[in-house]
């Protein structure tokens, strides 16, 4: 970033917007963590320079341009799951183990993406932070809403808050996508489903008698 308006110079510090090419090609897991280091150093000084929600807004300066350029390549031209899904491998190189649930419908195109593994949990406290979340995925998601208007992103659930797993919901306008309806079970699927029930069913009303039995003891 420059600081011909007046911005706080960032030389050499990846990981805020300002990814190149090479660190894609080079990128491995000592990699992505060190880029998210310096992501953490440039947000420590700038939010004690000058104030964290100041800090925030300077280090999305250039990122959402640059989540366009990223995140367009997998989604411009395709749903948000298919589009995640095909990101897989990337996220892999980086130390992350993620899923990517479909959940389109009602005109919606829509993904849950499901990260079991955050890389940078720990990174944060070197850095006097409690969590990474701030400086991590809320810069992240903010940085997706402005790239994309319509987009929404929200975090449903955070490891650093003790969660199982970090999880991240997207949806937009389908917008003449081809997002697959939700099919209603037919009559034979719902036999199917009633047969393979019926264990627990059985399971279930040994469980109802024990308790009224007890109770009645």
């Amino acid at each position: 970033m420059s600081n011909k308006h007046g911005e706080l110079a960032m030389d050499n510090v990846t990981g805020i917007g300002d990814i190149t090419m090479n660190d894609v090609m080079k990128m491995d897991s000592s990699k992505a963590v060190s880029m998210f280091r310096n992501r953490f150093a440039a947000y420590k000084k700038l939010a004690d320079e000058i104030g964290e929600h100041a800090a925030f807004e300077q280090m999305m300066l250039a990122y959402p341009a640059h989540q366009k350029a990223f995140m367009g390549a997998f989604i411009d031209n395709t749903t948000i799951a298919k589009g995640f899904t095909d990101a897989i491998p990337i996220f892999r190189i980086m130390g992350f183990k993620m899923q990517v649930v479909d959940i389109s419908q009602e005109g919606k195109d829509a993904a849950l993406e499901i990260q079991r593994v955050c890389p940078v949990l720990s990174i944060a406290k070197e850095y006097g932070l409690e969590s990474p979340c701030r400086v991590i995925c809320e810069m992240e998601q903010e940085a997706t809403r402005r790239a994309f208007p319509g987009m929404k992103a929200a975090i449903i659930s955070k490891q650093a808050d003790g969660d199982c797993v970090c999880m991240f919901k997207y949806e937009r306008p389908a917008k003449g996508l081809e997002v697959k309806p939700q099919k209603s079970p037919s009559l034979f699927s719902h036999i199917l489903d009633l047969i393979r029930l019926t264990p627990k069913i059985l399971q279930i009303g040994m469980n109802l008698l024990k308790t009224s039995l007890s109770k009645g003891s």
